[in-house]
């Protein structure tokens, strides 16, 4: 693979739109959780949830910095079978989610210009056939792309955030959750904002698997992580706390606006006025586009680590000679995507964010395991405090997927890993935890036959 020169504000950008991507989503937390408790939520989970990955991903990034991420860290720490699990399961979810934010984009594009369903094929597929080549043109390319995308995304923000906090009008922490409702029950408003805060915070990992083709990587990627934690917080709580102090109504709040409710494209268009209002438009259609763009970069990556390993077909490891990039499995992804846009297959969120989750839970066992068995491998970032500070620091963080898995598992009725966002309000989750565990099983039991069909070839 070729390293390729990366400053370390195209690392920062990258890694805030894998996590970000623009703040649309908070809204139906606000509406679901109450605006109180989204802002104390919004405040807590970067360090309960998302600082332990963004530190893990600093540490074991700059010790393996090889291409595959955490797929690499997790094989060395807890072995194959559980390195493939790893790398399998956040690989599933990885196609879901890829294909929803080509979905996303042109659906928003749609509803605005109302053009029809060819058209609208034809622009997920377009978009699929750019983005795929701008992948295999390699990581210098999608970090500019990323960069650019990433400064239109969060502009508008910037001035939504500005003129809110200018017209403070209301209490933003009042009421703290929705009158009668209880806090931690079944659709409890605690659980609500934990699903949807878990899913908005997540994806601190992802810049790791880019690792192996960027130089210096032990140095760029924990600075940029480090950077990037606090100004994704940022970025979600000032808009947020703007909005409900200058325009209140935090019940009608909602990600799709219309019928009597306001997204932030509509809070904008009140607040500053049209040129705000479709500006913050265009960051929607654009916060999806980069995430595919970066997503379809770092979901490859894995794909072909685990093909070089014989834990998949070895012909997913065909890497571009004149790029050096793993033109296979970022083909392979591309494909996916094109099939998976044709289907209503929204409802697949809550399989995606469970199977996410339980990687993230291997890759915090991976953590604490290497510190154990390799005490002396050399880690330029180092997470301070030994192994206890290690363990108290994912503690609550393995707690909170165990939780969330329980929550999925025993068909509790919640708005669960952000379905909000895709209009799956009341849903009960049995079915889809079923699925869910169906998904999971499918990495044990496809394990054994990966490495026998490609030993045999």
């Amino acid at each position: 693979m070729k390293r390729t020169r990366v400053p370390l504000f195209s690392a920062f950008f990258m890694i805030y739109i894998f996590v970000s991507g623009g703040s649309f989503g908070i809204e139906e937390m606000v509406a679901s959780s109450g605006p109180g408790l989204t802002l104390l939520l919004l405040l807590v989970l970067p360090i309960i949830w998302a600082l332990p990955m963004a530190l893990i991903a600093s540490e074991l990034g700059s010790a393996l910095p090889d291409s595959g991420g955490f797929y690499v860290w997790t094989r060395r720490g807890l072995g194959r079978f559980w390195g493939f699990q790893a790398g399998w399961w956040w690989s599933l979810a990885l196609l879901v989610d890829t294909s929803l934010y080509i979905v996303l984009s042109a659906t928003y594009l749609q509803n605005q210009l109302g053009f029809s369903d060819a058209v609208y094929f034809g622009l997920c597929w377009s978009i699929i056939a750019v983005f795929t080549v701008v992948n295999i043109l390699g990581i210098r390319v999608v970090a500019i792309g990323s960069s650019l995308f990433a400064i239109l995304i969060i502009s508008p923000f910037l001035v939504l955030a500005g003129i809110g906090l200018a017209n403070w009008q209301f209490n933003p922490f009042v009421p703290l959750t929705p009158p009668d409702t209880d806090l931690l029950g079944n659709d409890g408003a605690l659980i609500l904002g934990l699903s949807i805060g878990m899913w908005m915070y997540s994806g601190y990992e992802s810049m790791s698997t880019l690792a192996g083709e960027i130089e210096e990587p032990q140095r760029i990627i924990p600075k940029a992580l480090m950077l990037a934690l606090p100004f994704v917080a940022l970025m979600y709580l000032l808009p947020t706390a703007a909005s409900l102090a200058a325009y209140g109504q935090w019940e009608l709040f909602s990600v799709d606006g219309g019928d009597g409710h306001v997204s932030f494209v509509d809070i904008g268009r009140a607040l500053g006025g049209t040129a705000l209002g479709h500006a913050l438009l265009a960051s929607a259609v654009l916060g999806n586009l980069a995430l595919y763009l970066d997503y379809m970069a770092s979901g490859a990556r894995p794909l072909k680590a685990l093909a070089q390993d014989g834990l998949l077909p070895r012909s997913l490891a065909k890497t571009s000679n004149r790029f050096g990039t793993p033109v296979a499995a970022i083909t392979v992804i591309a494909v996916c995507n094109a099939v998976l846009v044709i289907g209503p297959f929204q409802s697949l969120v809550i399989i995606d964010v469970l199977l996410m989750v339980t990687s993230y839970a291997l890759i915090f066992c991976a953590a604490v395991t290497l510190r154990i068995t390799e005490p002396t491998l050399e880690r330029p970032f180092r997470i301070p405090g030994g192994l206890p500070t290690l363990i108290a620091l994912v503690l609550p963080a393995v707690c909170l997927i165990g939780f969330m898995i329980w929550i999925t598992l025993t068909d509790r009725s919640v708005t669960a890993w952000g379905l909000s966002t895709f209009e799956l309000f009341g849903m009960h989750t049995g079915w889809y935890g079923m699925a869910g565990l169906l998904a999971i099983l499918s990495g044990p039991l496809l394990y054994p036959i990966f490495r026998v069909t490609n030993k045999r070839g």
